[in-house]
C-alpha cells in the first residue's frame, strides 16, 4: 500500500481536530467552509483514467461471471493500493485522485503488475481450451480528468498499433 496516503490523511485529521469544540458560540465557520476544509479532493491535484483492456473478449470467452470477478479482483488492487476513497468508477473507467505525479504512476505500475498477474480459467464457455491472454490495463495521468482521459487513449491507440 502506498505510504503517500498517510501524509494526506493525517492533514485531514489536523484539519478535523479543530472542529471537535463543545463551545457552539465560538463558531465562526460557515457550513460550507467547513465541508471544504474536510474535504480530501482538494489536496489530490493529478488524476488517472484506468480501464480494463479487452472487457467484451473476456465476456465472451468466459462469460458474465468470470468478467465481473476480474473486474472486482481489479477494483480490490486499485482500493488497496490507494485507499477506497481515492478510487471512484465511472461506467467502464476507473478515476483516481493523489497528490503527487510520481506516486500515482508508480502505483498505477505496481497495480498493472498484480492485474497481469490474475488468473483467468484454462477452459472458455464451450470448454474449449483457451490460451488465456494476462489481465491488462490501460492508464493516462493529469492535472484533469480530462487530460488523464485523453493520455489514456493515446495510449490505447498505442496498444492497438502493435
Amino acid at each position: 500500500m502506498s505510504t503517500s496516503g498517510l501524509s494526506s490523511s493525517s492533514a485531514v485529521i489536523v484539519e478535523l481536530a479543530g472542529f471537535r469544540s463543545s463551545d457552539t458560540s465560538k463558531q465562526t465557520v460557515s457550513s460550507s467552509h467547513e465541508a471544504q476544509m474536510l474535504s480530501m479532493r482538494r489536496h489530490l491535484s493529478y488524476q488517472a483514467s484506468v480501464e480494463i483492456d479487452n472487457l467484451e473478449r473476456l465476456l465472451a470467452d468466459y462469460g458474465e461471471t468470470v468478467r465481473a470477478s476480474t473486474v472486482s479482483q481489479v477494483r480490490s488492487l486499485l482500493n488497496k493500493e490507494f485507499g477506497k476513497l481515492r478510487v471512484h468508477r465511472y461506467r467502464r473507467l476507473y478515476i483516481i485522485r493523489h497528490r503527487s505525479v510520481e506516486g500515482l504512476i508508480s502505483s498505477l505500475l505496481r497495480v498493472q503488475f498484480h492485474a497481469h498477474q490474475l488468473e483467468l480459467p484454462a477452459l472458455n464457455l464451450k470448454g474449449e481450451l483457451v490460451d488465456a491472454k494476462p489481465v491488462t490495463l490501460t492508464w493516462g495521468v493529469g492535472r484533469t480528468t480530462t487530460e488523464a482521459e485523453v493520455e489514456r487513449l493515446r495510449r490505447r491507440r498505442q496498444k492497438q498499433k502493435r
